[in-house]
């Protein structure tokens, strides 16, 4: 998702954002609400948070939930989070803010019901035809036709695309991004034409990597908040060099370390030779 998103997706959108940096993990019990999950998370260049919602129907609820999961997120990461909700063809307006009191929460809506589908599909399927390279562009309105008004057989335009890495990757990403909205048809379709097992293999390469990230940043929360514990604001600039250590095996090394270290200038010291040893490993 990361790297199908980082350079063009909230432009696609029309979101004026920080460039996304990496996807963070969402089903962590701090962020579970009620048995559900928010759909994605990332860590944004100036080191805020998307949250992105997918929607095919609109309750004011929702929003209660949405907030939810945004203070949850905001406990465990301690930063400034802006949420969007992505709607589907059939909700053509929804509440964006709600006062809550002493808390006013304000999200911002994209409504994929602006999007021509169907004009969509037939420059896509033309591109295809004629054997040209998809943009990125094109390869995000080829992800997000599920969710535009579209009359077209969309599973017929991946047999189309020729490049089997290209074809692989894209569809992977559509069932991924589609799995609460997605026709269970269009799914059978899809999986006609790839191999299932190729499918497979791309979800599972991007789960192990996804479960990777999770366990980095949950060992770096965990070293910045026995900081935090130790000197408050003064590790303000420590913690951030610890964000830069994202080897699982410095950062378990280091908390051990730390645990034993006396004062802030011996786990300074420990810091710089964990980054260090990632930077120049034997």
């Amino acid at each position: 998702m990361t790297e199908q998103f980082k350079d063009r997706a909230l432009d696609f959108y029309g979101i004026d954002f920080a460039p996304i940096v990496r996807v963070e993990a969402t089903d962590l019990p701090t962020i579970t609400v009620n048995d559900r999950r928010m759909d994605f998370l990332f860590l944004l260049a100036d080191d805020t948070y998307l949250h992105l919602e997918f929607q095919t129907t609109f309750e004011e609820v929702d929003l209660n939930r949405f907030l939810q999961y945004d203070v949850s997120a905001y406990e465990l990461f301690k930063k400034p989070i802006q949420t969007v909700v992505i709607y589907g063809a059939d909700i053509s307006n929804a509440l964006t803010y709600k006062n809550y009191g002493s808390v006013k929460y304000e999200t911002q809506a994209v409504y994929m019901k602006n999007y021509g589908g169907d004009q969509i599909m037939r420059e896509l399927w033309t591109k295809a035809e004629n054997g040209e390279v998809l943009s990125e562009i094109d390869e995000l309105n080829l992800i997000f036709l599920p969710l535009m008004n579209s009359a077209v057989n969309r599973s017929e335009l991946a047999k189309k695309i020729q490049d089997e890495d290209t074809q692989v990757r894209l569809m992977a990403t559509v069932i991924a991004i589609s799995d609460k909205f997605i026709d269970k048809a269009y799914v059978d379709q899809l999986l006609e034409v790839l191999s299932m097992a190729k499918v497979l293999e791309e979800f599972e390469k991007r789960a192990r990597l996804m479960e990777e990230q999770a366990r980095v940043s949950q060992s770096q929360n965990s070293i910045k908040d026995y900081l935090d514990v130790h000197f408050g604001m003064e590790s303000a600039d420590l913690q951030k060099r610890v964000e830069m250590i994202n080897d699982l095996e410095q950062l378990h090394r280091l908390l051990r370390s730390l645990y034993r270290a006396d004062d802030q200038q011996i786990m300074e010291d420990l810091i710089e030779a964990a980054i260090l040893r990632q930077e120049n490993p034997k």
